[in-house]
């Protein structure tokens, strides 16, 4: 299987990322052109765009993945979509994948209005993913950024990955830590 990794820039999981896919390639997010793969990861680490700048200087808002919906590298994500190519959208790419629109819901600051940087038991499962076992793995959560809001009443079974730590709340409705679309 062959994996697209973007790079927007400032992105510091990139590598990371390309450490757990042995056949990738990364596109820098000024490309256009979708390249030949299986799979599409957009990773965490700095949210491109975290500040959203009116003007170049002055006054901004908090708005992560924002601005990485002007970058070209959009017309990429699209693509992938139109031929049904999997894509993985992890922390930022979350946001991302919400702010496109390609994932229900959005995210919204942590209900403690802070970063957070953790180990969470959370329970991985889903009804879409049938031959998914549910399962409970620790995971390395660190957001700021991280409530999920389901505007859009996602189904059970969209729901991927849930927090279930009673040392871990960030305000996530149903404590969703993760979807897909349908």
């Amino acid at each position: 299987m062959k994996v697209g990794i973007i790079q927007f820039p400032g992105s510091n999981c990139c590598k990371d990322t390309g450490k757990y896919f042995y056949n990738h390639v990364f596109i820098w997010h000024k490309e256009t052109n979708l390249p030949n793969i299986d799979m599409l990861v957009i990773p965490g680490g700095f949210a491109f765009g975290d500040r959203y700048y009116d003007k170049a200087t002055g006054d901004y808002t908090i708005d992560p993945g924002k601005m990485a919906l002007n970058s070209p590298v959009t017309k990429i994500i699209y693509k992938a979509v139109e031929k049904k190519i999997p894509i993985l959208g992890i922390c930022n790419g979350f946001q991302i994948l919400t702010h496109m629109k390609l994932l229900p819901g959005k995210l919204e600051l942590n209900t403690n209005k802070k970063f957070t940087c953790q180990k969470v038991k959370c329970t991985l499962s889903s009804t879409f993913l049938n031959h998914y076992n549910s399962s409970e793995e620790y995971l390395y959560v660190a957001n700021s950024y991280g409530n999920y809001r389901d505007t859009d009443n996602v189904s059970e079974d969209q729901i991927l990955l849930k927090y279930n730590d009673d040392n871990y709340y960030n305000g996530s409705d149903r404590n969703i830590g993760g979807i897909c679309n349908k």
